[in-house]
């Protein structure tokens, strides 16, 4: 989902194509061994022209000061570049091959493999979500980057003017998607709208674009800094504020009256087909939306019974609904202001970094903080922000509560929350990926849903062993954000695939978890405007567990729980099939 300009973008395909073809003039020649590495190297190029907000953050100048292009002419390019990786994977024999070269060509063949199935569905015709899209991208720039030069701060700049264009080539996707039916439901391009309307009436000085320039170094001269600055603000002035009214304007009188009533996806053209896409993409399965449906209904009936233990370990002899009406209302439960939620969250983090060594073997060197979401994100999912070690950056938690809804962001369910976005969640898993400095780029930064989500969830139930829940109040928290993801394969596949109205799907969360209202209205929407995205989590720590109790059968009293988790994340993210078949050789060199 990146952009520049397209003519850029096909020279430095054609370049690309050109390196692809340097080979003898066969049909599909025979590679010698020594050819994953150049395959590998192409791969990364390409990576590079296609992603270069994450390239610009790990360093590269080029890259810095350029979008994502989606144009027809590109998307063109990247699928012409991909079918021809794949005919020399395939032609790439195991002769000559170790065991983490044949893992990185696996790996790779699966990913060209996903990525070229995929185009079939045309998905730059609806280049957003509920929260999220092609209009928070510069945001999410903008905050992993770190100006260390003149030199990188002019590259920015560059990119700051080029957002016009980035937009344009967005809006023509769209106006293909309204042409071709393809459009998200009206009340998730209603929550997109005000989000645009809001971004434009910002005054330029507020614009997230200009938060690099904070980190220029005390070294520049103070006139070369100001001056930057001031180019940067007048850019943001006279290029992106004009783009970001024409954009909202596009949203409020072009595409909202074309918006659909449907919820599902299931009822657009091939939506049946692309869902069922969706679901091996994000969750990393090939499992049918039906035997998604029936497990996250088993799942609830698990949960729900661990919830009344917790209830009894609490003393309320009361009913499910009652307990949770009660952790809704109680003023115990609630932060008495934002500094209060944040300083709370802080010592959740320090309580679970002095525990991390006993239950993890490596740690990664990059450090994170918790913070505030930038005001420009607030309707965005994300509670993490990954960091760069190579330019510098730490990474973020990122808490999202507002003074004037501390009720709806109550106090025992955060250990959980934290656990899932910091450590031993998401900042600890990437951040080990990242310093893996030895693999691939693709597998240092891959965004696996189902392994990335899973092992998140996965680092909430740790917690109990962590000794992180300190009441049966925090423990039904976790539970209780346990039960929310159990009660996404059920309202998920039932909106895409069984008919479910929005309504229907409210109340599974409302009589099943304490999650607050606001809460609950948010994720209902998020899953409607991004299908199937949510299945990954509960999938991913469902195998996740599996793996684990497997491991410690087989091994019994030589099971290390330290090494079974190096062994999960060392390697990088990967397809939940292929994570089971590295632990199950793990477990085999354990024996």
């Amino acid at each position: 989902m990146k952009l520049f300009r397209a003519s850029a973008f096909l020279v430095a395909v054609a370049l690309l194509t050109v390196s692809l073809q340097a080979r003898p003039a066969q049909a599909v020649p025979v590679p010698a061994p020594t050819e994953l590495p150049v395959i590998l190297k192409d791969y990364d190029r390409y990576l590079a022209i296609v992603d270069p907000v994450a390239a610009g953050q790990r360093g590269d100048l080029e890259a810095l000061g350029r979008w994502p292009d989606d144009s027809p002419a590109a998307i063109a390019g990247r699928r012409e570049t991909l079918v021809r990786l794949k005919s020399r994977l395939a032609a790439l024999g195991a002769a000559g091959l170790g065991d983490e070269d044949l893992l990185n060509r696996d790996l790779l063949r699966e990913r060209v493999e996903l990525d070229l199935e995929g185009f079939a569905f045309d998905e730059e015709r609806v280049p957003f979500n509920t929260g999220d899209g092609f209009f928070t991208v510069p945001d999410f720039a903008a905050q992993g980057v770190a100006l260390r030069s003149e030199a990188q701060a002019r590259a920015w700049i560059a990119k700051i003017n080029a957002l016009p264009a980035y937009y344009a080539t967005q809006v023509a996707n769209m106006r293909r998607g309204i042409a071709t039916g393809s459009v998200r439901p009206r009340l998730v391009v209603e929550k997109v709208a005000g989000t645009l309307r809001r971004r434009a009436s910002q005054p330029a000085e507020a614009s997230a674009l200009l938060m690099p320039f904070a980190t220029l170094p005390a070294s520049l001269p103070a006139a070369t800094r100001a001056a930057l600055s001031t180019e940067a603000l007048e850019a943001v002035r006279t290029r992106v504020k004009p783009a970001e009214e024409t954009l909202a304007v596009f949203f409020e009188r072009e595409y909202l009256p074309h918006a659909t009533a449907a919820i599902g996806i299931g009822a657009q053209k091939d939506g049946e087909a692309y869902y069922q896409y969706l679901i091996h993409r994000h969750a990393s399965t090939r499992l049918s939306a039906e035997r998604i449906h029936a497990l996250g209904l088993e799942e609830i009936a698990r949960i729900g019974a661990e919830m009344q233990r917790a209830m009894t370990a609490a003393g309320f002899a009361g009913s499910r609904t009652e307990f949770i009406e009660f952790l809704r209302t109680d003023r115990r439960f609630q932060a008495s202001s934002v500094d209060d939620y944040l300083e709370k969250t802080r010592d959740v983090a320090k309580r679970a970094d002095a525990l991390l060594p006993q239950y993890f073997a490596t740690l990664p060197r990059l450090t994170y903080g918790v913070r505030l979401v930038n005001p420009s994100l607030r309707g965005s999912s994300s509670g993490y922000d990954p960091g760069s070690p190579e330019q510098g950056v730490a990474g973020s938690v990122v808490v999202g509560v507002e003074a004037d809804s501390l009720s709806q962001s109550p106090l025992f369910g955060m250990p959980a929350w934290f656990l899932h976005e910091g450590v031993p969640g998401h900042h600890l898993q990437i951040a080990l990926a990242q310093e893996r400095a030895d693999l691939p780029a693709f597998r240092r930064n891959s965004d696996i849903n189902a392994f990335v989500e899973g092992w998140a969830l996965y680092s909430e139930y740790l917690g109990v062993e962590m000794g992180m829940y300190r009441t049966p109040y925090e423990n039904f928290g976790r539970l209780s954000l346990e039960m929310w993801r159990a009660c996404r394969l059920v309202i998920d596949t039932g909106m895409h695939v069984f008919g479910w109205t929005r309504e229907r799907a409210v109340a599974c969360l409302r009589e099943n978890s304490a999650l607050s209202d606001k809460a609950i209205d948010g994720e209902v929407d998020r899953y409607i405007g991004w299908p199937a995205q949510a299945l990954g989590y509960k999938i991913g720590e469902i195998r996740i567990r599996e793996l684990r109790a497997r491991a410690e059968r087989a091994l019994g009293a030589r099971f290390d729980l330290r090494r079974f988790h190096d062994a999960v994340l060392v390697p990088g993210p990967m397809p939940l099939d292929r994570l089971e078949a590295r632990i199950d050789a793990w477990i085999e060199s354990q024996r």
